[in-house]
């Protein structure tokens, strides 16, 4: 019998974009601390908008995708 042709997300019934979520959810769970609060913190996942009225930038507006509401913007982090 040969091996199964093709990748086996594919098989399950699931893009690989699903696939990888579902992978680094997993592996956030497992993960101890404080390494696990780290990696939920990057988690956070936010859109940028800004409307531009005769070429110059009008207010920024940051909305959480979670939540769908507008939050304050976030200082880049500089740990690693």
């Amino acid at each position: 019998m040969s091996a199964p042709t093709g990748a086996f997300y594919r098989a399950a019934g699931m893009s690989f974009l699903r696939y990888a979520n579902v992978s680094a959810d997993l592996l956030r769970n497992v993960l101890k601390e404080p390494f696990k609060t780290k990696a939920q913190n990057r988690q956070v996942i936010v859109y940028r908008s800004s409307p531009y009225v005769d070429g110059k930038q009008g207010k920024q507006t940051v909305i959480d995708i979670k939540t769908g509401m507008p939050t304050k913007p976030q200082a880049p982090s500089t740990s690693s």
